[in-house]
């Protein structure tokens, strides 16, 4: 399913490892907050998801989107992207994957009108599937660039339910995938579209692994690149 590489910005950088993000960020943060760089994340990632939807001719307005959000940052960015569609007119479900969830992204979602369960139990396992089944959209913020290879429990679970009909985003990364890799893990995200962040990741570049990130977005969010 691999697709158009694009870049919201042609003097960003094309390919970064994790060791260069995390450093990168790391010298931005020390003069910029990390809810910062989140918001523009999360900003850029809405735009996407709303684009290809207008693109699918999916009215945002009335769209059902899951949100499917761990416990990092990456959960964090999916869920304030999904308060932004939601502002929009969308009806948005987040569903936890993991011990816990962003905090902030998670208030946040909740005042804009997200609605929200946790799949750590059997009862609310039942109703993520359920609520993935009936996606028009599912935005994948289960991992991120640090996650080992591959899906444990729930998550793997709620990705098979994702139906081929529903149109997929990932955040940075498709879940499962090691961002320095190009190795296809046993389970991962497919996704139709994946919004990075700064540069593409050696697994959105590697032949066989990029298969599987669909269209690429690049997005800036202000991330210094200087040594």
């Amino acid at each position: 399913m691999s697709g158009t590489n694009k870049s919201a910005d042609v003097g960003l950088p094309e390919v970064m490892t994790v060791a260069q993000i995390r450093a990168a960020e790391a010298r931005t943060m020390a003069h910029t907050p990390e809810a910062a760089l989140m918001d523009r994340a999360a900003h850029g990632l809405a735009a996407a998801c709303a684009g290809l939807l207008e693109r699918r001719d999916i009215d945002v307005s009335g769209a059902q989107i899951v949100v499917l959000a761990g416990t990092g940052n990456n959960g964090g960015d999916a869920l304030l992207a999904g308060a932004r569609l939601a502002e929009l007119g969308a009806v948005v479900t987040a569903i936890g994957v993991g011990a816990t969830a962003h905090q902030r992204g998670l208030a946040t979602a909740r005042a804009a009108g997200v609605s929200w369960c946790h799949a750590d139990s059997p009862p609310g396992l039942a109703t993520a599937l359920e609520t993935v089944t009936a996606a028009a959209m599912v935005i994948d913020g289960i991992a991120g660039i640090g996650s080992s290879p591959g899906l444990r429990a729930p998550a793997d679970r709620i990705v098979e339910a994702i139906p081929p009909r529903a149109i997929v985003v990932a955040v940075d990364v498709p879940s499962g995938f090691d961002a320095d890799s190009g190795q296809v893990p046993k389970t991962h995200v497919e996704a139709d579209l994946t919004v990075t962040f700064t540069a593409r990741k050696p697994c959105l570049v590697e032949p066989e692994a990029s298969h599987y990130a669909g269209e690429i977005v690049v997005v800036d969010v202000g991330v210094s690149l200087d040594r």
